[in-house]
C-alpha cells in the first residue's frame, strides 16, 4: 500500500515511524501547508514527494490511501477530499467536530466501497498487543467482531459531576 500522510506535525512522525515498519506500507508523500516542515519530514521519514497540499497531493494521485494527521477541525474537508478521489482514509481522532459531519464521512466512504479508519490511540499498549498475538497464534479462532472503550475519569463533564466508579461511567456514557 502506497501511503500519503497529510499533516506532518509531530503527531506525524509516530505514524510515519510504525507505518513504514510495516510489510507492504511504502511512504510515498507528505502533505503540509509548511514548506519546511515537510521537507524536514520527508528527510526525517526517506519520504520523496512533498505537497504543498491535499490538492496538489491528489492531482499527482500515486498513492492508495491518507493517513490523516491534521488539526481536528481539519478532518472533514480532507477526507471528504480524499474519499471523493477514492483513496483510503486512517484519520486521528476526533473523526469530525460534530456527529452529523462524521456521519457523513462514514457513509461516504461506505458508499465508495473505500475503507476508513479511525485511530485507537492504544493499539500499542500491552495488553492489546497480548490479544493481538494470541489472535495472529490462533488460539481464539476466527475473529468475527472486536469493540473497544475508554472509560475514563469524567469530571466536569456537565451533568455527570465525579464519577470515580468506572462501572458507573460505563453506564453513564452508554
Amino acid at each position: 500500500m502506497r501511503l500519503l500522510i497529510l499533516g506532518t506535525g509531530g503527531m506525524a512522525n509516530q505514524h510515519a515511524k510504525h507505518f513504514s515498519a510495516i510489510e507492504g506500507v511504502t511512504l510515498v508523500g507528505g502533505v503540509d501547508v509548511d514548506p519546511a516542515r515537510v521537507e524536514v519530514f520527508g528527510n526525517a521519514h526517506n519520504i520523496e514527494r512533498g505537497f504543498g497540499s491535499l490538492d496538489a497531493a491528489l492531482a499527482w494521485g500515486e498513492f492508495d490511501a491518507i493517513a490523516n494527521v491534521t488539526p481536528d477541525s481539519v478532518h472533514y474537508p480532507t477526507t471528504m477530499a480524499a474519499i471523493a478521489a477514492g483513496k483510503h482514509v486512517f484519520c486521528e481522532k476526533p473523526l469530525a467536530t460534530d456527529h452529523n459531519r462524521a456521519m457523513e464521512m462514514t457513509e461516504a466512504v461506505e458508499k465508495a466501497g473505500l475503507v476508513g479508519m479511525v485511530n485507537l490511540t492504544y493499539r500499542n499498549v500491552a495488553q492489546l498487543q497480548k490479544a493481538r498475538s494470541i489472535v495472529q497464534a490462533g488460539e481464539i479462532g476466527a475473529v468475527k467482531h472486536v469493540e473497544a472503550r475508554l472509560l475514563a475519569e469524567l469530571a466536569g463533564l456537565k451533568g455527570l459531576g465525579r464519577l470515580a466508579d468506572r462501572e458507573q461511567v460505563a453506564v453513564a456514557v452508554e
